[in-house]
């Protein structure tokens, strides 16, 4: 049994802004509070399709929250667990329990996976049968992640304090006195830190040259620092932080500090992983993630361009629809699309602005473009899209000039084969990074998708015109053929009665002739306004 995506959603008081007391402002507090919290926050149907999720589930897998509602929960469990989890979720309802708590991986936007902790409470109606769950998700992939990697690290500490040979250590490890000197490191910290470590340095040394990896990653050390939080809890201590080398570039280090103790005395364990390729490769990742993230958004707006396109009534919204669309894919500050005219000057014909721009679209219609660098005559002929940086918009005495700075701007040409060509013109107002090749590429198709749909929207619109005159001769002939030779009939009808009827009512006859023979010439000559021309 299943229902459709577009089932009516279940709302809860946040959501409709009306509580059981009618209190929309407590609604709206307990909206923003649950929006505030770093745990997803959900509710299903009996199905198991989310009917609520909170903006935390954005955050742990990248979809959007809106998108998700109507999806089943299953969709997301890795694959490996989806029969664990239902066999766990129908004991419990089977059971007659209420709640539910276990771990699984669920999938994110980019393919990969999240360990979470789940908390699910059945919920069930007045005769007991089940209509759905509330609960929260726990992303744990981190925690998970630092029990494992300080396990491992643990047992190496082990080893060292056992007296294996440091040059037998896969990894990097130090180890500290109480008055954090070190006591015995392996040869790889040298490596690591490209500096050789003496029994008796300090550890300052080393912790001056290390720097969080990131906004979220805590220093080594400091009073609030890893050191510190390990000798006060006697709990290890998990971070990734950037180690300048004193020669060739920073490296990534994941390092795990273990408060341990010998004969009596505190110690301190450093354990060192480069990390600096899997850095890399996520950096990687996240850059093709976002690249995909953009081809995805430019197919969508080409797809949107077209349909819109040949749904406008009016060529000149169609334009609009080009400048508008192209600017909010490209996160552009302005779209316009500008035409030549008899001097090659670009002029403005259709616009589109940010929300948060002081200007309106309509007062850029008319401006005149002048882009700073390439010739514009280069960039009407254009085959590609030009990055230029500047871009000038100057009025006339009927449109003034508006305060509108542009620091950058992206000309792409748009192919149209029936009219003058024209240029799509996405402006910022900050010079954006440079684009690289895959991205321009993407706006290039959107282009050409769009002087397609202009194409074929004016296609379309002669086609319909054609059909209209079509049917204007159409009713023409008919109209030569049908109504003509009656009227034309009636009147040889009256004009045979006037031989035999006498002379008043002969002259009436003959007038009601001559006003047949001025409507047939008034209907011949609507005709010939009707038919189309054969010029």
């Amino acid at each position: 049994m299943s229902v459709s995506r577009g089932a009516t959603q279940h709302q809860e008081p946040w959501q409709t802004g009306v509580g059981h007391g009618g209190d929309a402002a407590r609604c709206c507090d307990a909206e923003d509070l649950l929006d505030s919290l770093s745990e997803v926050v959900f509710r299903t149907d009996a199905e198991g399709r989310w009917t609520y999720l909170n903006r935390a589930w954005t955050t742990l897998t990248g979809f959007d929250v809106v998108a998700s509602l109507g999806a089943r929960f299953l969709d997301y469990v890795h694959p490996d667990e989806v029969e664990y989890t239902v066999t766990l979720f129908m004991s419990v309802v089977a059971g007659g329990a209420d709640h539910c708590h276990h771990e699984t991986r669920y999938r994110t936007r980019d393919g990969s996976y999240r360990r979470v902790q789940i908390r699910a409470t059945v919920v069930r109606d007045a005769a007991g049968a089940v209509v759905g769950n509330i609960g929260t998700i726990l992303d744990v992939t981190a925690a998970r992640r630092d029990e494992q990697t300080i396990g491992e690290h643990a047992a190496l500490v082990e080893l060292v304090s056992a007296g294996v040979p440091a040059g037998e250590l896969p990894l990097g490890v130090a180890l500290y006195d109480a008055d954090l000197r070190l006591w015995r490191g392996s040869p790889v910290i040298d490596e690591i830190a490209g500096v050789p470590q003496r029994v008796g340095d300090r550890l300052a040394h080393l912790t001056e040259r290390l720097s969080p990896a990131g906004p979220h990653q805590r220093c080594l050390g400091g009073e609030w620092g890893m050191i510190a939080a390990a000798l006060r809890t006697h709990h290890a201590q998990v971070g990734d932080l950037d180690l300048k080398a004193a020669h060739g570039p920073a490296r990534s280090m994941r390092i795990t500090v273990i408060p341990w103790t010998r004969r009596g005395e505190e110690m301190l364990a450093l354990v060192f992983t480069d990390i600096t390729d899997l850095r890399r490769a996520e950096r990687e990742a996240r850059r093709l993630c976002q690249q995909a993230e953009r081809g995805r958004a430019w197919l969508a707006a080409s797809a949107e361009i077209t349909t819109s396109v040949l749904a406008a009534p009016d060529p000149r919204d169609a334009l609009g629809l080009v400048a508008r669309i192209g600017r909010r894919t490209a996160a552009a500050d302005v779209g316009m699309v500008a035409v030549p005219d008899e001097d090659g000057t670009l002029v403005v014909t259709a616009a589109a602005v940010a929300p948060d721009l002081p200007v309106d679209a309509e007062a850029l219609r008319g401006l005149t473009a002048t882009l700073s660098t390439d010739p514009q005559a280069d960039l009407v002929t254009a085959s590609h899209a030009v990055m230029v940086e500047g871009l000038h918009l100057r009025g006339n005495r009927v449109v003034p000039t508006p305060a509108l700075p542009l620091a950058a701007a992206l000309a792409v040409p748009l192919r149209l084969t029936r009219h003058q060509p024209a240029i799509l013109i996405l402006g910022h107002r900050t010079s954006p990074p440079c684009l690289p090749a895959p991205d321009i590429a993407l706006v290039e198709a959107f282009a050409a998708d769009a002087g397609l749909a202009l194409e074929l929207a004016e296609a379309h619109q002669e086609h319909a015109r054609l059909a209209v005159l079509e049917d204007r001769d159409r009713i023409a002939r008919d109209l030569g053929d049908l109504v003509l030779q009656r009227l034309f009939a009636i009147g040889l009808h009256l004009q045979s009665l006037t031989r035999v009827a006498g002379d008043l009512i002969s002259a009436r006859l003959t007038a009601a002739i001559s006003a047949l023979d001025q409507t047939i010439e008034e209907i011949r000559r609507t005709i010939l306004r009707v038919q189309p021309s054969s010029t």
